[in-house]
């Protein structure tokens, strides 16, 4: 059975953005599709990569890296909350498993 990986992927201003949780692999693209088939050979990749260097230490990403990723990718619509908001809302676009 193949294990399964969380990613998170938002819209920048020219791009979307794709993160694994569990391995801190990020990728790219112009569209949805795109940046989910980028992040999957991300992935493979970098698992291919550890079969070979079994010294490489696996982590997932960190809550500063994870607040760090929000923040670059946060939408020009709510850049400036309002001062009614005490909470900013969080707009993800798809959260794929990956087998």
């Amino acid at each position: 059975m193949k294990k399964k990986y969380t990613a998170i992927i938002r819209k920048s201003k020219l791009e979307y953005v794709a993160i694994c949780l569990e391995l801190n692999v990020s990728a790219r693209g112009e569209d949805l599709a795109n940046v989910e088939k980028n992040l999957k050979t991300a992935i493979e990749l970098y698992l291919e990569d550890i079969k070979e260097h079994p010294e490489t230490v696996v982590s997932p990403i960190s809550t500063e890296e994870f607040i760090e990723f929000i923040r670059d990718t946060e939408p020009e619509w709510y850049k400036e909350p309002c001062e009614e908001l005490i909470l900013r809302p969080l707009e993800i676009h798809e959260v794929p498993s990956y087998a």
